[in-house]
């Protein structure tokens, strides 16, 4: 049951929500009808997008109660599976989108440089949590593959997730926009900015930073190092002052606006031709919910 143990990375809160892409060609002119769609309003800070209504989730109680069931599961074999149920109210944190999109500007460079914030708060305990998990899984991957195998009749969860056909189709959209033309020439705008900065490896694209050249000063590890002791000060000044200019140069180039514009349009237009299909999905995943959540709440267990 891979498809729910991906959660675990979700609990961890702590790496880049990467964007997997497709290269394809789009040779579509047919008009979209935005009238027929519910759209949320714009939010360039906070990256909204229209699938975000349609993707899984941040706080989820579909997760939290599989991990229930899987540590009552394991107990019975005498495991311990540690479990950090979500808050109630719980929001994401500084560099994450209600979607789980990285976010990225000034003000976060800042604070994180490349970094991020945790996803959510509870941060050391979900770390600690899925460390602990990870060497069960380790240890006895069949005992806890044949309690995972529990969970799916128990919230209704098939092969495969409802929310699929929405990161399909947004890492689709994700991949038009970035071959855009108006986003392209931002590009090339950016790193005529980005000149200045002095490095000897610049990508072609801001979604290729930061190059070999910064040395992060993690052993390799970027996205963890700054919150190992939970202090952002952490942050070499050379990959603050890297990640400040990055920052800057793609808000006085409109990059970042021009990126936003055109990941926008391409997913109103794809899901103008796929929006009963999410619906569908969406409820479909609201069942799930359902069923989540009245199993927390008819076996409660101490944080």
């Amino acid at each position: 049951m891979e498809s729910l143990r991906g959660g675990l990375s979700r609990a961890l809160g702590v790496g880049i929500i990467a964007v997997s892409v497709v290269f394809v060609s789009s040779c579509s002119t047919a008009s979209v009808n935005e009238s027929q769609l519910t759209l949320p309003e714009k939010n360039e800070q906070r990256w909204v997008l229209p699938l975000d209504q349609y993707q899984w989730p941040l706080v989820d109680p579909v997760f939290d109660a599989e991990q229930v069931i899987v540590a009552s599961c394991l107990a019975k074999a005498g495991y311990e599976w540690r479990v950090v149920l979500n808050e109630d109210g719980a929001i994401p944190q500084d560099s994450w989108s209600d979607a789980g999109r990285k976010l990225f500007s000034v003000g976060l460079a800042e604070k994180f440089g490349y970094g991020n914030s945790p996803m959510l708060d509870q941060a050391q305990a979900r770390m600690d949590a899925d460390r602990a998990n990870r060497a069960v899984s380790q240890q006895h991957p069949e005992a806890v593959d044949a309690c995972f195998e529990e969970t799916a009749p128990i919230l209704g969860v098939a092969d495969g997730s409802a929310y699929d056909l929405a990161q399909q189709i947004g890492n689709l959209a994700y991949a038009e926009a970035e071959q855009a033309l108006e986003v392209r020439e931002a590009a090339g705008d950016w790193r005529a900015c980005m000149r200045d900065v002095g490095l000897p490896d610049l990508p072609e694209v801001p979604e290729e930073m930061p190059p070999a050249s910064v040395d992060m000063g993690d052993g390799g590890d970027a996205i963890d190092a700054p919150f190992r002791s939970g202090d952002e000060l952490h942050v070499p000044t050379e990959v603050r002052r890297v990640a400040v200019a990055d920052a800057s140069c793609r808000d006085s180039t409109g990059y970042t606006t021009t990126f936003y514009d055109a990941e926008w349009d391409a997913q109103v237009e794809a899901m103008d031709s796929r929006i009963d299909d999410l619906e569908r999905f969406g409820q479909q995943a609201e069942e799930q919910r359902a069923l989540a959540e009245r199993y927390l709440a008819e076996n409660a267990v101490s944080p």
